[in-house]
């Protein structure tokens, strides 16, 4: 120390001669370089944070060009290469990287947080990555990775190092540390690696290879060793490829089977480099053999998935939560859209989905992604290239993945033919119905006009209707009876079908039209009591005819389907203010569970035609009913002897239809 200058303290504590000997002992140490590839600063930012703790020089780069710019100036331990950035992308540098001899071997690891897709990871290992991440990842593990390489970087710059001072001490026990430093580097490592000579024969199995195979230290090596671990389908082809890569001293790389060592195959990416001395001359071997089992596994299921798809006749299409984009498309995709395959991925949905703006849609997938609906199915029609349209009924569903966004299903159904189908189905049906209600205005007249013959030839005979000819009359006219109430029915089935059932609303105690519904249909069935239970003062404002009508097609159901005879229930009570509950109970053969919807449609009938009638009944009261802005149920056990219970609930105020009363009503009262 010269005059003048000052001479630092002393007096140091233990533990600050402790901190500045490891500070001078870090500054002595070698450092590797550790290249960072991002188009984001931030990005760049947050992963010196994480690799700063492991004491390397990192190098920021915000771009493929600038990557390469130092790539000429400097050798790196590894490479962190983002796979979207403008200009070369990630995949397009690392092209250029493995193309040049000084930096073909150096490690990339590919970091992205859009390309999640199994196509892209693969393409990312094709391009001589070593490791593809996904954002976020965890900091631990990916300066764990990084350590890794920076370790073999920093071995591999030691062992050259030591190379020179090969030239100054004795070669052998330089060899022999080395041999030794080498051997504690690859027994660390985590993967399988076998170690062989020039001519390609095994000399050595690192601590996972044994703890993987479950050879002994001591075991002697060879080829034939390690081959049979390798399946029995894939030994002579890797045979081939290690004695192909033996004799043109080339990298290789293949995937093969593994057996474990509780017997167990496992796939495995086998890469064999070969090892040159300072002359270049071939000098060992180096092979490691990296696990992909659940990747390999993984591919086939998505091949079989995609191949069980491409069968599908269905339009099958896969789209991106965020940007709609496809990233699938089936062969009945292609066919149902007069396009190929590869000309709609990549297209967005709403070129397909012709009906939908973008916000319309995006409401439609709502509940899906929220989880509110498990799927949605709508018809709607999709637009092909040309333009043309055709109508299909869609299932969308939504398929979550872990740790990132899903995506959507969409399965759509050419239902051309049946909406061809469903329109002859319903212009038959309306050519029937118009055909009904034509045909039963026209038996009106003449079963009008039979019934006033019948009834004054009945008034000229006198009360001589116990045999002969007035006994023929009698019967005649309850036939005719008969009659006119089928035609009727017919009419009402109409009305319902054409909404032109009116209502002549008028207030009355509905109790007293039980009562006098009661007595009526007593007199028709003597083997049947009906007791009725009905409140005081049920009164409201409904059509009185047609709440009789209803109320006489419960109790003939159940007289009808009781033929046994026995009690029938009729109950009438007020539910506050609000309305009334009607309900009607037999002890007859009851209504089979799977029959209970059938009833109310037009001519369904839950047995058949062994009890009569034409199944128009319950249609109509159930439209009555309806019409009064009430609601009709069957409650049935099924069983015979347990009977039925037919429930009618009415507003005690029926609204009148807009407008009034229809015309219709004046028709059918002077009818």
């Amino acid at each position: 120390m010269g005059p003048g200058q000052i001479h630092p303290p002393t007096s140091m504590t233990p533990s600050e001669h402790i901190s500045a000997d490891r500070n001078q002992e870090r500054a002595s140490q070698p450092r590797a370089s550790i290249l960072m590839v991002d188009d984001h600063p931030s990005n760049l930012l947050a992963l010196e944070a994480i690799l700063e703790p492991l004491g390397q020089e990192l190098v920021k780069a915000t771009s493929g060009e600038e990557a390469l710019k130092f790539l000429l100036q400097r050798d790196f331990a590894v490479i962190l290469m983002d796979v979207q950035m403008p200009g070369l992308d990630g995949f397009q540098t690392a092209t250029l990287i493995k193309q040049r001899e000084r930096t073909r071997t150096i490690p990339i690891i590919f970091l992205t947080a859009l390309s999640r897709d199994a196509a892209h990871v693969f393409k990312g290992y094709a391009h001589g990555a070593v490791d593809y991440l996904l954002k976020p990842f965890d900091p631990e593990i990916l300066r764990s990775k990084v350590s890794v390489f920076v370790d073999l970087f920093l071995k591999e710059q030691q062992i050259q190092r030591q190379a020179v001072l090969l030239r100054q001490r004795e070669r052998e026990a330089l060899e022999r540390q080395s041999e030794l430093r080498h051997l504690r580097l690859t027994e660390s490592l985590p993967e399988v690696m076998w170690a062989a000579r020039s001519d390609g024969s095994f000399t050595y199995a690192n601590r996972a290879a044994r703890d993987y195979t479950g050879i002994q230290a001591e075991q002697p090596l060879s080829l034939n060793t390690f081959l049979e671990f390798v399946h029995p389908v894939d030994r002579e082809a890797m045979r081939a490829a290690w004695v192909q890569a033996i004799r043109m001293g080339q990298r290789v790389e293949r995937e093969f089977r593994l057996r474990r060592f509780d017997g167990v195959y496992r796939w495995h990416l086998a890469r064999a480099v070969p090892e040159r001395d300072e002359n270049g001359l071939l000098a060992g071997w180096i092979a490691v053999a990296t696990d992909i089992d659940d990747k390999r596994r993984a591919e086939e299921a998505l091949g079989r998935f995609k191949a069980t798809l491409d069968a599908t006749l269905d339009c099958v299409l896969m789209f991106s939560p965020d940007s709609l984009t496809l990233t699938y498309a089936n062969a009945g995709a292609a066919k149902q859209l007069a396009s190929s395959t590869d000309e709609l991925v990549g297209l967005s949905v709403l070129e397909v989905e012709g009906a939908f703006d973008e916000a319309g849609f995006r409401k439609l997938l709502a509940p899906l992604v929220s989880g509110t609906l498990p799927s949605q199915t709508y018809s709607t029609s999709h637009r092909r290239r040309d333009g043309s349209e055709v109508p299909v009924e869609v299932v969308l569903q939504y398929v979550a993945a872990d740790g990132g966004p899903g995506r959507f299903i969409s399965v759509a159904r050419d239902i051309t033919e049946r909406q061809r189908a469903e329109t002859a189905l319903r212009l038959a049906s309306e050519a029937k119905d118009s055909f009904l209600a034509a045909a039963s205005h026209e038996l009106r007249t003449p079963l009008a006009a039979a019934k006033g013959h019948a009834h004054l030839a009945l008034l000229k005979l006198g009360g001589e209707t116990e045999a002969g000819p007035g006994k023929s009359l009698k019967i005649i006219n309850r036939q005719i009876d008969r009659m006119a109430k089928l035609v009727e029915d017919l009419l009402d089935i109409s009305r319902l079908q054409a909404g032109r059932l009116s209502l002549e609303l008028e207030r009355f105690d509905l109790s007293h039209l039980v009562h006098e519904t009661r007595d009526r249909m007593a007199v028709l069935s003597q083997g049947h009591e009906i007791h009725v239970e009905a409140s005081d003062q049920l009164e409201g404002t409904w059509d009185r005819g047609r709440l009789d009508q209803v109320l006489t097609n419960l109790l003939s159901n159940a007289l009808r389907y009781s033929p046994e005879g026995g009690p029938v229930w009729v109950r009438v009570q007020g539910e506050h203010d609000e309305g009334v509950h009607l309900s009607v109970t037999d002890t007859g053969v009851g209504i089979p569970k799977e029959k209970q919807g059938l009833i109310f449609e037009r001519f369904g009938r839950a047995h058949g035609s062994k009890y009569g009638g034409l199944g128009l009944g319950l249609t109509i009261s159930q439209g009555i009913v309806e019409q009064h802005g009430g609601r009709i149920w069957v409650e049935s056990p099924g069983v015979a002897g347990e009977g039925s219970t037919f429930h009618v609930w009415l507003p005690r105020e029926t609204e009148a239809p807009t407008g009034g009363v229809h015309p219709d009503a004046a028709t059918r009262s002077a009818n």
